[in-house]
């Protein structure tokens, strides 16, 4: 076990950046890894084996009688920890993840309930309520000796809510926003949340002590215009959304060098202290550019410097497309990788569930299209379905709502179209288990108001108070859990070491026409089977998905007359409909013959609802 120093540094100049222990190899390739995001106060407590697991066939038992403190409790913290995700590698390992991506850990105020972690109130500490600094490494070492990569979430953007404004001589948390001149400053926050003058314990105000400098925040009160107008430079430093406070959260000044070098140096430690292999960095639509240009640059140089050569950058830009368009032509080469947050979840969801044209989601990957020459190498962008924000979308998880017989396949299956189509794929937590988190949990009779709607796609899967699907004192780790089972199988053949796995993670990417009639063929229509394949050199996968959610369907799909000629014959390495022994030991002798339709190449396919096949040639090439 690697020994880290117990007390956190209270200045900065006086932390060093010598790695802790053995420095772990970054992965030669990110596309290869399967992300798992989680928040640590929301994932485990480590504690489930004391506690009953969620009954999911007869689910009222544990429904709690309480609904407004079931409401309010999804606003504080309930209880997660560093020990507790370590407790659930075993878990992650055998569901196929490869790489954890950890919501932050730094310390928050005391007074506050920010549970979510963004916003620090000491940039050298891990908060207490999740555990310690060692617990930290402690982690990271048994991620790695589990074969997993961990990502840490970072801030430095913004600071928590650290510091009053003064208005006329009275505490504001937050002003609104002005270019200048910058807002006088009443206090810094006390440990009892009121305004006092000076810093008197690690409590008070803001650490390390450098960060005490009030010159070092912007003070231009709280964004109102969150994009940039169509008559403004969306490059432009001086626009709010790039000056602001992120609501109460109080802006740094990064166009200050010494602001910047300084939380170069923060991350840069954490790093070292850590042995973390890479960051999500959040809110980078909201950093000035070239901040965030030297930002990646320093980081990359200090990671390859003790030995971690592909150090991972992914970035949330939301926003829309042009906003990410603009961060990856402007200095992709820093940041490594976008997350898939705006409109291409849009549409990985709706031609999931049958609403929208495949088309438009498949119309992402080609080179003609404005992200294309980027999307279409995969490795460029994360795939999300779900996360803890939702951004320009319903407050709602992708099983939320979905009331039919075949949910838990059409669940799995979602996720099964992130494993097999280009991009890094993130499965968010819960969704193995078919989280159903949702804003409509929300009874307006208790609360009028719908201030904190995130809380509801933030649930706790342990036995917490604020637990998954209305609950409270159960958890919902049920590793025969019929979505986990279908996650697992399908990352399992992503993560083979043979040409299948190779061609699912890197090969390109074609999607497939099909026929209904056995003589038209035609892409598909929203609500009908959608099929791809990814080659890689001559091995070819093909995967197809029914996106109807109620009806099966049925159709010839055109696949590749080169590697595929009539009458040769294709292994089926994956069914939606097998038995749960099957989904864990393929049967290995389930095949498809190739047809003939004219001039093509075809294999017919007929799939249940929300069903999903995968086949790839018998012969090894």
């Amino acid at each position: 076990m690697v020994k880290v120093d117990r007390t956190a540094p209270t200045e900065l100049s006086k932390a060093h950046l010598r790695p802790r222990g053995k420095v772990f190899p970054s992965p030669s390739e990110w596309r290869d890894q399967v992300l798992y995001f989680l928040m640590p106060d929301r994932f485990s407590n480590g504690q489930e084996a004391a506690r009953p697991r969620y009954d999911r066939l007869r689910p009222a038992q544990f429904l709690t009688p309480d609904k407004a403190g079931w409401m309010a409790a999804g606003k504080v913290f309930q209880g997660g920890t560093l020990k507790g995700i370590m407790s659930k590698l075993d878990y992650l390992k055998a569901l196929g993840v490869t790489a954890l991506w950890i919501g932050p850990i730094w310390k928050q105020r005391a007074d506050l309930q920010t549970y979510h972690g963004y916003g620090i109130q000491n940039f050298m500490d891990v908060d207490p309520r999740f555990g310690t600094r060692q617990d930290l490494r402690d982690l990271v070492d048994a991620a790695h000796k589990h074969k997993m990569y961990v990502l840490l979430d970072i801030i430095y953007n913004h600071t928590g809510n650290n510091w009053f404004y003064d208005n006329n001589g009275q505490p504001w948390e937050s002003m609104p926003y002005r270019f200048k001149p910058p807002y006088p400053i009443h206090g810094w926050r006390s440990a009892a949340g009121q305004s006092v003058p000076t810093i008197n314990n690690l409590e008070d105000g803001m650490w390390p002590q450098e960060f005490q400098n009030l010159e070092w925040y912007s003070r231009s009160g709280q964004i109102q215009e969150w994009d940039a107008e169509s008559w403004e430079d969306p490059m432009n430093p001086n626009v709010q959304f790039r000056r602001g406070d992120f609501f109460d959260l109080k802006d740094l000044a990064l166009e200050r060098m010494d602001t910047l070098n300084a939380v170069i140096k923060v991350y840069q430690y954490w790093i070292a202290l850590s042995d973390c292999d890479g960051f999500r960095i959040d809110t980078v639509k909201h950093i000035p550019w070239d901040a965030s240009r030297e930002f990646c640059t320093q980081i990359h140089e200090f990671a390859e410097s003790i030995g971690k050569e592909n150090f991972l950058l992914l970035g949330e830009v939301t926003g829309g497309e042009y906003m990410q368009r603009s961060y990856l032509e402007v200095f992709g080469r820093n940041l490594d990788a976008v997350l898939d947050i705006g409109e291409a979840r849009s549409k990985l969801i709706g031609m999931l569930k049958g609403l929208s044209d495949p088309k438009a989601f498949f119309d992402q990957f080609q080179p003609h299209d404005l992200l294309g020459s980027h999307r279409e190498t995969g490795r460029y962008h994360v795939s999300v379905l779900d996360d803890h924000d939702m951004v320009g979308s319903e407050k709602r998880r992708f099983a939320a709502g979905a009331n039919i017989p075949a949910r838990y396949q059409q669940v799995a299956h979602a996720v099964g179209a992130q494993l097999t189509t280009l991009g890094i794929p993130c499965i968010y937590y819960g969704t193995e288990q078919a989280l159903d988190g949702n804003q409509g949990r929300h009874d307006y009779s208790i609360e009028p108001h719908l201030n904190f709607e995130d809380r509801y796609i933030r649930e706790a899967m342990f036995a917490a108070t604020f637990g998954a699907f209305g609950t409270s004192g159960c958890h919902v780790f049920d590793p025969d859990h019929p979505t986990y089972l279908r996650i697992a199988a399908i990352a399992r053949l992503r993560n083979r070491k043979d040409g299948v796995g190779m061609a699912l993670r890197r090969g390109r990417q074609y999607f497939r026409e099909l026929s209904t009639d056995g003589l038209n063929f035609r892409l598909p229509d929203p609500g009908e089977i959608v099929a791809w394949s990814r080659i890689m050199v001559k091995r070819s996968v093909v995967i197809a998905i029914n996106t109807h959610g109620t009806e099966t369907r049925q159709a010839l799909v055109n696949i590749d007359r080169e590697l595929h000629p009539a009458g040769s014959v294709l292994t089926i390495l994956y069914r939606g409909d097998w038995s749960d022994d099957e989904l864990r030991k393929p049967p290995g002798d389930q095949i498809i013959r190739v047809q003939q339709a004219g001039e093509r190449s075809v294999i017919r396919v007929e799939l249940p609802p929300a069903g999903m096949i995968i086949v790839t040639a018998q012969a090894q090439i």
